[in-house]
């Protein structure tokens, strides 16, 4: 198991500078008519409920409805733990447009979902991904950016095509979950977290929404194989369930986390003999910490008590928090015993939610669900990066992006290189990156990038090298060659294949539990490059700014900063912010950094506490206040707002 820290601050700035890699700079039925009817007038007496789901309910879910002008009908309203949202008085007119926000697994993210007429005389609305995939799909737009004002384009007969659209390439996934071939996205019966039915298909597949030349959703399976791609109208390849898909049970998935929690509750309960965490493991579980390994369900629990009983920080104690109800990734159900990846996130005390691992699995042991712990015999990860950078300190701000993808592979001994390959649209797999061992360095724990030149990667493993022990950022360059990237991930599916190898050459296979290669879904994939600036990025208010260019720190003193900030492209799962003097000082424990704080993704303004523990900081010197977190998508996303008075008219800060 990867632990994801509590303090996850450090800069994706920081690591590109190390490596010597900066680069400047929420349906009714079908209809076969186009005709445009106007909504018609609806009575206060209308009400609207329903499900809000992803498989697992969200969580510290709110609502928000508007109707076809763009006036808000309800906001703010509290989403149930098991997903419902009580009956709304409607007001205004139909089509309503539902915006709901929570957390699915680690990431904060938005579902949204549109009440027609037909729907509103049925009383439900449904906010899932498929019924966002709806709203996309039947306008082709995004569906945050039709949260303001009138949506023309959403009517009646859109909708019923885009419902066509995705109930016909996902005829395989409904008819192996039992489900009607004409169902209903917005207004079918839901039970969030039954695993069954509706919520059945939305365990069984990944959906992602994107903007290319088009906007577009991509389904990926999670309990078969294949790839879709959608935009309004167009459907490229499919999505077909396996064989063996309808026949496997996924309810006993909450009994697990139920028990899970159970254990949670104190150090006794914990270590309980018959009713403690032990009888919810795996006996051929597995579980990396740090640099030991915990093997077998004993070990595994002991590992996982104490892991509760101090904290992700050492100095923190879970007891009395809770898992949440887990997301599902990618199932393997060509063994024996179904393997199954999922979240394991956790909600504490003061209700933050975080991860607590990263690849990690359920699997069935006579018929019941348990905890594997790893799903890979060695660490391999593999996610996306989204970086801005804004330059505050000149009349007008400068402006620049970078994008990453980073993979994460464990230096075992004997592992020497690593290839990471991904498939195309036609089936054929193309060269990514190779990852090696750093020259002379000691106690590496992961492969570092092969790099060319020592910028981009170097796709011959004889030509190129590495730029330091813990390089795992591969930046992509800006437009088209970056682009080609990333779409190949969007056409081709969003699983690469990493090949191990005992020599440098990269040619003599290395084997790890009988395999030189195993397939890693990637957990996000970075936007196309068009599609940087409409991110949901943050955006500091004037005070703040002007704070941050006046900010004067001598070494050894202490102060605050107080910040605050919009998100005019949408709601970001906001994890942290970050203050730095020197940029290239600021990883964690850099004396660059001088003060962190978590931060709620709701939250729009923060205070940061302040020390200076290097040299004295100048209110003309460089600066920078780091804003982080996760998209829906689940990209690693970091705005900068840097304060660089020596630089250069007219360039960012570096």
């Amino acid at each position: 198991m990867r632990l994801a820290s509590t303090n996850r601050l450090d800069l994706l700035t920081a690591a590109l500078v190390a490596s010597g890699a900066l680069i400047s700079g929420c349906g009714g039925g079908s209809s076969t008519t186009a005709t445009t009817v106007p909504p018609p007038e609806v009575t206060p007496s209308s009400t609207l409920s329903g499900t809000v789901a992803v498989g697992a309910p969200i969580t510290d879910g709110r609502l928000r409805i508007i109707d076809s002008t763009g006036a808000v009908v309800a906001s703010d309203i509290a989403i149930d733990a098991d997903g419902h949202y009580a009956a709304i008085t409607l007001t205004g007119t139909a089509p309503y447009r539902l915006e709901a926000c929570g957390y699915a697994g680690a990431n904060y993210q938005c579902g949204y979902s549109v009440a027609s007429a037909a729907a509103v005389a049925g009383g439900t609305a449904n906010v899932t991904p498929l019924t966002t995939a709806t709203v996309l799909l039947a306008t082709g737009q995004s569906p945050e950016a039709l949260m303001l004002g009138a949506a023309p384009t959403l009517t009646e007969a859109s909708i019923g095509s885009a419902q066509d659209q995705l109930r016909t390439g996902l005829a395989s996934v409904l008819a192996s979950a039992g489900v009607s071939a004409s169902i209903d996205f917005v207004s079918a019966a839901l039970t969030a977290g039954s695993r069954s039915g509706y919520d059945g298909v939305l365990d069984a597949i990944g959906v992602s929404l994107g903007q290319d030349s088009n906007a577009f959703v991509q389904i990926t399976p999670r309990l078969g194989t294949g790839n879709l791609y959608l935009e309004q109208g167009q459907s490229s390849g499919t999505v077909t369930s396996s064989t063996s898909a309808s026949s496997l049970s996924l309810s006993g998935l909450e009994t697990l986390f139920q028990n899970l929690n159970a254990a949670l509750a104190s150090a006794s309960a914990c270590s309980a003999e018959a009713t403690g965490i032990q009888r919810s493991i795996a006996t051929s579980a597995q579980l990396a910490m740090g640099n030991n390994t915990a093997a077998g369900s004993s070990q595994v629990a002991e590992a996982l008590c104490g892991l509760f009983a101090s904290g992700d920080d050492g100095n923190s104690p879970m007891w009395g928090s809770r898992l949440l109800s887990p997301t599902l990734g990618h199932c393997d159900l060509a063994g024996s015993a179904p393997v199954c990846a999922i979240s394991f996130v956790i909600q504490g005390l003061d209700g933050g939610v975080q991860p607590v691992g990263t690849g990690l699995g359920v699997t069935q042991e006579a018929g019941a669900w348990k905890f594997m712990g790893d799903l890979l015999p060695i660490q391999i990860g593999a996610n996306a990066r989204a970086q801005r950078t804004v330059r505050v300190d000149t009349a007008t701000p400068i402006v620049g992006y970078d994008r990453a993808l980073a993979f994460e592979i464990g230096a075992v001994p004997g592992l020497a290189c690593a290839k990471i390959s991904q498939p195309l649209a036609d089936g054929a797999q193309a060269t990514v990156a190779f990852y090696k061992l750093h020259p002379g360095a000691s106690g590496q724990e992961r492969l570092s990038l092969w790099s060319s030149n020592g910028y981009g990667a170097s796709l011959d493993p004889l030509v190129g090298g590495t730029r330091s022990a813990d390089d795992t950022w591969l930046t992509l360059p800006q437009g088209d060659a970056g682009d080609a990237v990333i779409r190949n991930f969007y056409r081709g599916g969003r699983t690469v294949t990493v090949s191990l190898y005992g020599d440098g050459n990269c040619s003599a296979p290395f084997m790890v539990a009988g395999k030189s290669s195993f397939d890693v879904d990637v957990s996000s994939v970075p936007p196309v490059w068009s599609a940087m600036p409409s991110l949901p990025w943050p955006e500091l208010d004037a005070a703040t700014a002007a704070a941050l260019r006046g900010l004067a720190i001598d070494a050894g003193a202490s102060a605050s900063l107080a910040a605050g900030w919009t998100f005019p492209h949408g709601p970001l799962g906001l994890d942290g912010a970050t203050a730095c003097g020197s940029r290239a000082e600021c990883g964690s424990g850099g004396t660059g950094r001088i003060g962190e704080r978590a931060v709620r993704p709701g939250a729009t303004s923060a205070t940061v506490a302040l020390h200076n523990n290097g040299t004295a900081i100048a209110a003309d010197a460089d600066k920078t206040l780091a804003l982080y977190g996760r998209n829906g998508e689940g990209i690693g996303m970091q705005s900068n707002f840097s304060s660089c008075p020596a630089s250069p008219a007219g360039e960012g800060c570096h």
